[in-house]
């Protein structure tokens, strides 16, 4: 049987359904960002409307998760729904849920009329107060500098600082650097890829990472290139003690599926303080 690739898409950032079988779509009724998994697989793909196609007709598990801070302020991805989702073929299956009342709608739609419903996509110097499926091919960058009336600063956004004087604007703070250079990580990924096992791959880095000084960034990074989450949470607490950037650390709540494995890590983190 021909594997079937699940091809994640942000409606903010572009569809393409030329070759889908069925697609779902999803959203929560407060327009709140959101991670979603389907049938197992997570997505690390956040947004206020999230997409997922390719997907062979039939029933579907999905799981939406949602950014929740605990007692000290640091957030993690929490399951806030889960069922199923039966999509048929050549349609889009749109999961609509409203998370405080716990409600959900499910309608279908074909493609030819799903893709002409969609806006237009973005473009700079233009004014958009806030529709969340812009097709922007900058999302990321762009939401970030959205004023509260809608509109998009070309240049970035536009830092008021109520200390500044003059019109001068305060200079960003230089990013946090270790030792570990891009080259050494692009040799790192080429050779722990040739290991099989988790084990190996973990032994391997800790050989190589031993007198280095990283970021939370690049142990991010690092986290990917391991198979299961056991491997990814020990080797984020063994890589905290050569890490220059701490305060960061909780950051990589998100890169777990499973609410265990946050937990470990809050819990190692706390240990820290």
């Amino acid at each position: 049987m021909k594997n079937l690739v699940i091809v994640l898409m942000i409606t903010v950032c572009g569809i393409n359904y030329a070759h889908a079988q069925s697609s779902i779509k999803v959203r929560l009724s407060d327009n709140s960002p959101f991670n979603v998994a389907v049938d197992g697989r997570y997505f690390n793909k956040r947004g206020t409307s999230v997409t997922v196609g390719d997907l062979p007709p039939g029933r579907h598990r999905v799981q939406i998760y949602c950014l929740m801070n605990n007692r000290r302020g640091r957030g993690r991805e929490e399951i806030i729904y889960e069922g199923n989702v039966r999509t048929s073929e050549g349609m889009v299956s749109i999961l609509s849920y409203d998370p405080i009342s716990r409600n959900r709608e499910i309608t279908e739609m074909d493609f030819n009329t799903f893709n002409a419903n969609r806006p237009a996509p973005y473009s700079n110097g233009m004014n958009n107060p806030g529709n969340q499926d812009n097709n922007r091919n900058n999302y990321n960058q762009e939401i970030n500098s959205r004023q509260n009336n809608g509109n998009f600063q070309n240049n970035g956004y536009n830092q008021n600082n109520n200390n500044q004087q003059n019109d001068n604007y305060r200079q960003p703070a230089p990013p946090v650097t270790g030792s570990l250079t891009d080259a050494k990580i692009d040799q790192l990924k080429t050779n722990v890829a040739a290991k099989k096992t988790d084990t190996e791959k973990t032994t391997f880095l800790k050989g190589e990472l031993k007198d280095e000084q990283i970021t939370t960034s690049q142990v991010s990074t690092m986290m990917d290139w391991l198979s299961f989450e056991s491997s990814k949470e020990e080797f984020a607490e063994w890589a905290y003690s050569i890490t220059v950037d701490k305060d960061a650390y909780g950051s990589l709540d998100n890169k777990f599926s499973y609410k265990n494995y946050q937990d470990d890590l809050d819990k190692f983190l706390k240990s820290k303080q």
